[in-house]
């Protein structure tokens, strides 16, 4: 986004707080500005950013903007979007049955976790594993398995090589998956009455994004969505407490259903780990 572009739109506003009209040409200008920067950007990247920005402004100025005349051999005018269409496209990207991987790193009174979890939306099945740091040594692993209506939990703990297996019925439940990051808590989210507000376009990484923002009373709720396919690329929570704020970051990846995606999701006890032995308990689990 350049900062002349978000000068010219932010004095538009402006005017329009002091019950002015906004200049008629003040999108014209914008517009002829930013192709002439992005005409050499193949992947269209500028022109994304262009429209994401006009709509931003267009929503704060409470009206809709009059399309700018059309240059010869101009690319065709950016859809102007709103924050009911990001929501609103986001939770049908959220329909697949695609294998989810994400990467968590949760920070609280000075101590950072990170964890890398797998979930299968079909069947319910999901894998935790805890890291030393990002792409260290793994702590730990629990893989969550539902069959015939029974969940099969095995946690592996490799700092002293042993495992531990319990089984309990469902009786029709469905395990809950990552906290804050299954399909039904995203959707759930994005469809909340009071909603998120549209920050605006940004680059994660390099990556084209839309940037979707929560506050309530004790914290806020980020989340930042693919600037093309919709599906959710980072989400951020963070709760403000006694002892300072906790912050979890959640960092997605879809993945298509096949045998490489849910190969993660399949028990491995490493040889030689010995089981641990379970007490009895009274009753049933």
């Amino acid at each position: 986004m350049n900062i002349d572009l978000e000068d010219e739109l932010a004095a538009g506003m402006r005017e329009h707080t002091a019950d002015l009209k906004p200049s008629a040409d003040l999108l014209d200008r914008a517009a002829r500005r930013n192709r002439r920067r992005t005409a050499a950007m193949a992947s269209g990247t500028g022109v994304f950013a262009l429209a994401a920005v006009v709509a931003v402004a267009m929503t704060a100025l409470g009206g809709t903007p009059a399309a700018p005349p059309v240059e010869p051999g101009a690319p065709p005018a950016p859809e102007l979007l709103t924050v009911a269409m990001v929501q609103e496209r986001a939770v049908a990207a959220l329909a697949a049955d695609d294998v989810q991987h994400i990467v968590s790193t949760v920070d609280y009174r000075g101590k950072t976790e990170h964890g890398e979890w797998w979930f299968d939306q079909v069947t319910g099945d999901s894998r935790i594993t805890r890291l030393q740091a990002p792409g260290g040594a793994v702590t730990m692993d629990l893989w969550q398995l539902v069959r015939d209506d029974k969940l099969t939990m095995t946690q592996v703990f490799h700092d002293d090589r042993s495992y531990l297996v319990l089984e309990r019925p469902l009786d029709g439940q469905r395990p809950p998956g990552p906290a804050g990051s299954t399909p039904d808590e995203l959707r759930a989210a994005l469809q909340r009455g009071e909603g998120y507000t549209l920050v605006g376009p940004e680059d994660l990484a390099g990556r084209a994004v839309l940037h979707l923002r929560f506050d309530f009373a004790d914290g806020s709720d980020e989340l930042w969505v693919d600037a093309e396919t919709y599906r959710a690329v980072r989400r951020e929570t963070v709760k403000h407490t006694p002892d300072g704020d906790a912050r979890n970051r959640l960092e997605f990846e879809w993945q298509p259903r096949d045998d490489g995606s849910l190969k993660p999701l399949a028990v491995k006890v490493p040889d030689g780990y010995t089981q641990r032995q379970v007490p009895p308990v009274d009753g049933p689990m």
